[in-house]
Formats: C-alpha cells, sequence, structure tokens
C-alpha cells in the first residue's frame, strides 16, 4: 500500500538518549485507554433503544396495538428521528461534558454529521410506510406523498420537505463557509415544525404520559442547547479577549496572527484548537475554528490559518490592534502522548497538520517526555516546508526528537518501508499521533492496520466539521 506522502531527505534520524526511566513497551500499550467516541454513540444507542422500549410498552399497557403492521416501521423512524435529531442539537453545544463523552471535539463533530445524517434516512421510513399502510393503490400510494386537505399530513411533507433542504446544504453543497454555518440556524424551526407536526396528529407521543415526558424532555433539551448556541455562547460560552498583534504572510499559502491577551489568558494543552471571532472589516464576524501553532507556554497565542477559500484569504487583511473573541480551549489529541511519556512516539504532520506539533514539540510537557519521538513533516514539496526551521530548532533542543521531512514531489508516495526506515522501535510498541489531509490520515490508518497496530495506539485529529 503506498500513501500520498514521502521519505527523509533533509534530516537523518538521530538515536535517542537512553532513558533509565524506561519501563516495558508493551506495558504502556496495555495502559492505553479505549477510544471514547464509542461511549458517545453507545449512549446514543442506549437512549433509541429506551426510546422504543418506551413506545412499546405504553402501547402493550394500554392493550393498544395497529391493525395494520406496516405502521411500525413508519412508528420506528418517527420516534428515533425525533431522538436523534436532539442529539444533534446537543452535540452542536461544543459543551465540556459533550467532549468527553466522544473522547475529542473533532470527534464529537463527525457523530454530529453522523448522527445527522443518520436522522435524515430514517425519517423516510415515517411516510413511505404510512403510505404502503393507507394507499390501497399504486397511485394512492404516490397520491399519498402530496399535499392534500388533511393538514396533520401536510405539515409532515413541509418539515420533510425543508429538512431535505437543510441536509443538502449542510452535507452535500459547496457554500462558503458563514452561509453553511447560517443555514443551520433553520434547524430550530424546523424542529418547532415537527413537534408541531406531532402535535396535531395527536398520535402516541400525546396519547400516553410516558411518551410525552420522554419526548418533550429532549425536546426541551435540545431547543435549550439551539438557544445557547446561537443566542448565549458568545457571551457565556468560554470566552477570553485578545487583541491582534501582528499579521503576516508566511511562504505563499499561510497566514500567521498573533493574538496578546487583554485580561485573562487561555490555558492551554499542547496541541489544542480554539474558536476565534474578530472584530475586523476584512472577515465576518462568524466564530472559526483553528489549531494553536503556539507553545502553550508562550505570552501569545499563534494560529497559522491556511488560505482556502474566501475568509481564509481575507484573513491576511486584518489589522493589528482589532479585538479578537477567542472561546476554548478544545481538544485531546496530544493528551495520551503526554500521558504516556515513555512510549515511543511517531508523529505525522500533513501540510498544515503539522500545527498540532508545533505546540506540543515547542511545550515544557512535551520535553519531560523520556520516550523516543520521531516527527514526519509531510509535504508535497520544499517550498511549502514554512515550520522547517522552527522544527529543526527543537530536534537540536530536544535529544529525544527526530525530525524526517518528506517532500512528495521528490520522494513519492510514504509507503511501510519508509516507516520501517525512520521508525527504530517495532511499530506494536509505539503510539501514533497522525493530523493531516483526510485521505492521509485514512491512508495511516489503513497501512497501521495492516501491519497490526492496536487501534487504541492510533490518535487521528478528524477535524472536519462539515
Amino acid at each position: 500500500m503506498r500513501l500520498p506522502l514521502p521519505p527523509p531527505t533533509d534530516s537523518a534520524m538521530k538515536p535517542a538518549e537512553p532513558d533509565p526511566s524506561h519501563v516495558s513497551p508493551t506495558q504502556d500499550v496495555a495502559d492505553l485507554p479505549h477510544k471514547r467516541k464509542w461511549f458517545g454513540y453507545a449512549a446514543v444507542a442506549a437512549s433509541l433503544a429506551l426510546t422504543y422500549t418506551l413506545w412499546l410498552a405504553a402501547m402493550g399497557a394500554a392493550g393498544e396495538w395497529y391493525d395494520n403492521p406496516w405502521t411500525y416501521p413508519a412508528k420506528v423512524g418517527s420516534h428515533g428521528t425525533l431522538i436523534l435529531m436532539c442529539w444533534a442539537f446537543l452535540l452542536a453545544t461544543r459543551l465540556r461534558w459533550v467532549e468527553r463523552l466522544f473522547g475529542g471535539l473533532d470527534k464529537v463533530y463527525k457523530a454530529h454529521r453522523n448522527i445527522g445524517e443518520t436522522a435524515f434516512f430514517l425519517i423516510f421510513l415515517h411516510p413511505v410506510f404510512l403510505a404502503v399502510a393507507h394507499a390501497d393503490s399504486v397511485l394512492g400510494f404516490f397520491r399519498y406523498g402530496w399535499f392534500s386537505g388533511d393538514w396533520v399530513r401536510n405539515t409532515g411533507l413541509i418539515a420533510l420537505a425543508v429538512f431535505m433542504l437543510l441536509v443538502a446544504l449542510s452535507l452535500y453543497a459547496k457554500i462558503d463557509y458563514h452561509r453553511w454555518k447560517r443555514s443551520h440556524d433553520f434547524f430550530g424551526a424546523l424542529l418547532v415544525l415537527i413537534v408541531f407536526h406531532a402535535v396535531l396528529a395527536n398520535g402516541e407521543i400525546m396519547r400516553y404520559p410516558v411518551l410525552m415526558v420522554w419526548h418533550g424532555t429532549w425536546v426541551i433539551l435540545a431547543l435549550a442547547a439551539y438557544v445557547y448556541i446561537r443566542m448565549f455562547y458568545r457571551w457565556f460560552g468560554p470566552l477570553h479577549d485578545y487583541t491582534v498583534e501582528s499579521v503576516n504572510e508566511v511562504g505563499d499559502a499561510i497566514t500567521e496572527i498573533m493574538l496578546k491577551p487583554k485580561g485573562r489568558s487561555l490555558r492551554l494543552a499542547p496541541g489544542q484548537f480554539i474558536y476565534v471571532s474578530f472584530d475586523a472589516a476584512a472577515v465576518n464576524k462568524e466564530p472559526h475554528p483553528f489549531s494553536i501553532s503556539s507553545s502553550p507556554e508562550a505570552p501569545q497565542l499563534r494560529l497559522s490559518v491556511k488560505r482556502l477559500g474566501d475568509w481564509t484569504e481575507e484573513a491576511a487583511q486584518i489589522k493589528p490592534g482589532k479585538s479578537a473573541r477567542v472561546w476554548g480551549p478544545y481538544g485531546h489529541f496530544c493528551n495520551l502522548a503526554l500521558a504516556q511519556p515513555r512510549m515511543p512516539l511517531v508523529m505525522v504532520g500533513g501540510g498544515i497538520g503539522i500545527t498540532p506539533f508545533l505546540s506540543l514539540v515547542a511545550s515544557e510537557a512535551f520535553a519531560r517526555r523520556g520516550g523516543t519521538s520521531t516527527l514526519v513533516y509531510a509535504l508535497p514539496d520544499r517550498a511549502s516546508a514554512i515550520y522547517l526551521e522552527e522544527l529543526r530548532a527543537r530536534e537540536d533542543a530536544l535529544p529525544c526528537l527526530s525530525l524526517n521531512v518528506h517532500y512528495s514531489d521528490e520522494a513519492g508516495y510514504m509507503d511501510r518501508p519508509y516507516l520501517d526506515s525512520i521508525v527504530e522501535q517495532p511499530f506494536l510498541d509505539c503510539l501514533f499521533l497522525i493530523c493531516g489531509p483526510p485521505p492521509l490520515m485514512e491512508a495511516m490508518r489503513t497501512l497501521l492496520a495492516d501491519a497490526g497496530v492496536n487501534a487504541r495506539q492510533v490518535i487521528v485529529e478528524d477535524f472536519e466539521i462539515r
């Protein structure tokens, strides 16, 4: 298997100095925690299972069952979709308990997308099987999916049409980030419309008190989450006030923004990220997420912004002295590497994915690690090596750090023999941290899985919020 990234051409691997406190790597591997994202998915699955149990138990207690069996899958769709939609609202809050439940905000946003997409496909069970249950012909089936004098059905069809439009904009359309974010504002109205449809239909949710309380609680939590993130997060989230100290274009694709605190500064862990909004005419005020590329001990925050679209292109026009609102910090990407200080560490940073590693290797906590650390700075060409000298300086200062620079236009693809050539320890004893373009991260995960590396040893910063 080959990966779209490259071998070391700029720095030979430096042998690590022996650490007298080193313990068995096998024991370190055994001590690794299981990935927490499955805890979150388990909680979602448990809420769905309880929803369906309460529904069937309520019907059984009342001795009321549907005459037409096709109604059951229709209700599976409606009950399940409502719960999943409520989960999607909760996952958008960036609350600490949500981040802990899924093991990091990057995992939360992936779960938010997965759960929202599942809810979208699940809801089609409802109109399709209701049409099957009530139609007496093929023509009647299709007529059931169109507007009529029945406003219970009409509100459902309107809600479905709005759902389809919003999901298309959120998941599949290529639109500017701020417009994409604004499309999410309408999901609150969609939830209210769905609740109105349920009340108008006077079905099980309204007839059985246990279901009314259960679904009502979820809806209240979801609407509270919506109001918090859309209206109050800007003022009551983990907010810090900063000032833009400098803005510089480095290379042909990166803008560096230096921020200094106005009052209390963030308390950071290496490799974390923030949301930031600037009070500047050059860009809109929509908060954007960026990894912090400076060390946690630095007096200022450094943001390394890759110019990929309208907002990031315009960020270079932000003027020093402008105010910035910073929310955070978020993320657990580097925590395990610091929690297992004697375990051999392999870091792969592709392109702008090097930013959390810049923060990590510059930190005091990393300097105290006893295990060997191998860093691959993976780039398309030499012109893209913006942070090479900074990383070389850290390599010189840290005896246990080995830097390897990989240019894909010179060395081709990164594969298993390449990794074997730069990592002295057996892969099965190492912890791997990977951050970069999605194809790189997926290919690395596949390569390491094929090599027999335990999934707990592969940590990926998978920050795609769309």
